[in-house]
């Protein structure tokens, strides 16, 4: 089954201008079988996705609540973005990873290191977790990713062979376009947010970037 886990809306997130509703037939319409609404901080109910999928039209593309954590050290020093799965509540952008990573391992939740090696302009640090990603207690990192440069993807791919964790494509959408660009490949099928996690942590995945040549990589090869 293939996933875009990682795509924002304009409903949650200013930064998109996705509209929630053309998601899923955008989504089918790449063959998708899957998606996860990762909106800056902020959880989608149960009752809005319901809601939305009606609306949508579309039944056969399964529609997962995730969210996206930026965290920040006790001093104020920013830790990186994380994607978040399986935790109920929405989680803000106040908490050190430290804490995120309690807070949903608490509750069965997978943390996953977003575009952990996503260089700054001019070069200068990452929009991720970067260097101290090995150290963190995570289930996964996003290996492919649109935004990475050369070095930034060699660097994700050689942090999930140490980490031996789980590697994944997400497109990080932000516009139409973008979405299934970069997508997660599970072995087995996937009908719920429980079974997507147990994937994850068994790291039984693969990741595609449609843009390059070489498209997949397994968690360890």
């Amino acid at each position: 089954m293939e996933f875009d886990l990682h795509i924002h809306t304009k409903r949650y997130s200013g930064c998109s201008n996705i509209d929630p509703l053309l998601v899923l037939k955008k989504a089918s319409d790449e063959g998708l079988d899957g998606i996860a609404l990762t909106e800056h901080g902020i959880r989608w109910s149960d009752d809005e996705i319901e809601d939305l999928v009606v609306k949508s039209g579309v039944e056969r593309v399964l529609v997962i609540p995730g969210q996206e954590a930026a965290c920040y050290s006790n001093r104020g020093e920013f830790q990186g973005e994380f994607l978040v799965f399986g935790y109920h509540r929405s989680l803000g952008s106040n908490k050190s990873i430290d804490q995120l990573i309690e807070l949903v391992h608490g509750e069965g939740g997978v943390v996953i290191a977003a575009h952990p090696f996503k260089r700054m302009e001019g070069g200068a640090g990452f929009y991720g977790s970067g260097y101290m990603t090995p150290e963190l207690s995570i289930d996964g990192l996003e290996i492919e990713h649109p935004s990475y440069d050369e070095k930034g993807h060699e660097l994700a791919i050689k942090t999930m062979r140490t980490m031996r964790t789980a590697g994944l494509g997400c497109s990080d959408a932000h516009d139409l376009r973008q979405i299934g660009v970069c997508r997660t490949i599970f072995e087995n099928d996937i009908c719920s947010v429980a079974m997507l996690c147990e994937e994850i942590r068994a790291c039984r995945v693969k990741a595609v970037n449609r843009n390059t040549s070489v498209t997949r990589h397994s968690s360890f090869s």
